[in-house]
């Protein structure tokens, strides 16, 4: 649905994207990981046709962006960090505004703003002014002016924001909900557990390129090379620090009162042995665990946290 080929993106002395390639398929939820400064914001502007990158190709749903905009126009809807909307408005006029911007016809009109209103849990302040919103229903009501024209992709840039803690929750429904619909969705987040949670594919971007990208367990999987093992002993720490450290596939020992942590890198396959081994020695076990790290433990690893 989405393909970026060598982008590059120059504003006067700074380079904002580099060479960078991309592909996402139809129905993908895929988010744009890394610090602010790193292009994301520019990458996402190049699709939705608001920036002209520098060279190279971009194209959604097979439509050229770069000599085609027009046509790519009805396919998708775009969220930026920041917006701004109309105070004087009532919450139904601001989305019929951008729905006849769209030329949706007038006889669908009222069926799709009652559908995004109800997506977004704003039905109950259709015929509020906009000026008495709160931000984070500004937040709301900006995603449904997003979807009031059913765009097949989604551009969402820091689109949670403005939102408070059950905000959020509903909104990573709402992404679940579209997913389930086929929309594909480029979301660029600094909450990097909700991503995990949403996401079906994530790329991590650094100095405007893409550190990885792909499916999110095939990310934790390859930039993973060993398992965190957590054990807990009634006694004999000691005994077991020892008994690591002579295992060749145990790396970083070290304890802390009871628990006895390392890294692990014969793969999952090999802990039955090592168990087997431990209580052969006669150390009294309460609790052998893998840790799996998360998302945000691999950004860490392998990120320098630069700008462009």
């Amino acid at each position: 649905m989405i393909e970026i080929h060598h982008l590059r993106k120059e504003y006067d002395k700074t380079l904002a994207l580099e060479n960078l390639h991309l592909e996402i398929p139809e129905g993908e939820v895929f988010g744009l990981i890394g610090p602010n400064g790193a292009g994301k914001t520019t990458l996402i502007r190049v699709l939705a046709t608001l920036l002209e990158p520098t060279y190279g190709q971009v194209r959604i749903a097979g439509i050229d962006v770069l000599e085609d905009p027009l046509r790519v126009h009805p396919l998708i809807g775009y969220m930026s960090d920041f917006f701004s909307v109309y105070e004087n408005m009532l919450v139904w006029e601001y989305l019929d505004h951008f729905a006849r911007c769209y030329n949706v016809e007038r006889h669908k009109r009222e069926r799709l703003i009652e559908e995004v209103l109800q997506l977004v849990s704003l039905e109950i302040r259709r015929d509020a002014e906009i000026r008495t919103l709160s931000r984070g229903m500004r937040q709301r009501l900006c995603f449904a002016k997003t979807l009031v024209h059913q765009p097949k992709v989604l551009l969402l840039d820091e689109p949670a924001s403005g939102l408070d803690p059950a905000g959020r929750l509903e909104f990573r429904e709402m992404l679940k909900q579209l997913h389930a619909m086929g929309r594909t969705v480029l979301i660029s987040s600094h909450i990097l557990t909700e991503m995990a949670d949403f996401c079906t594919s994530i790329g991590i971007m650094e100095e405007g390129r893409l550190l990885a990208s792909g499916r999110v367990e095939d990310i934790l999987r390859k930039l993973q090379p060993s398992l965190r093992i957590e054990i807990e002993v009634a006694s004999g720490a000691d005994r077991l620090v020892e008994l690591l450290n002579r295992e060749s596939a145990s790396q970083r020992v070290d304890a802390a009162d009871a628990v006895v942590r390392c890294r692990w890198t014969a793969g999952r396959e090999a802990l039955p042995e090592l168990h087997r081994r431990i209580v052969a020695a006669g150390i009294d076990l309460i609790a052998f665990a893998v840790k799996t790290d998360n998302l945000e433990d691999i950004y860490m690893r392998i990120s320098g946290h630069k700008t462009s």
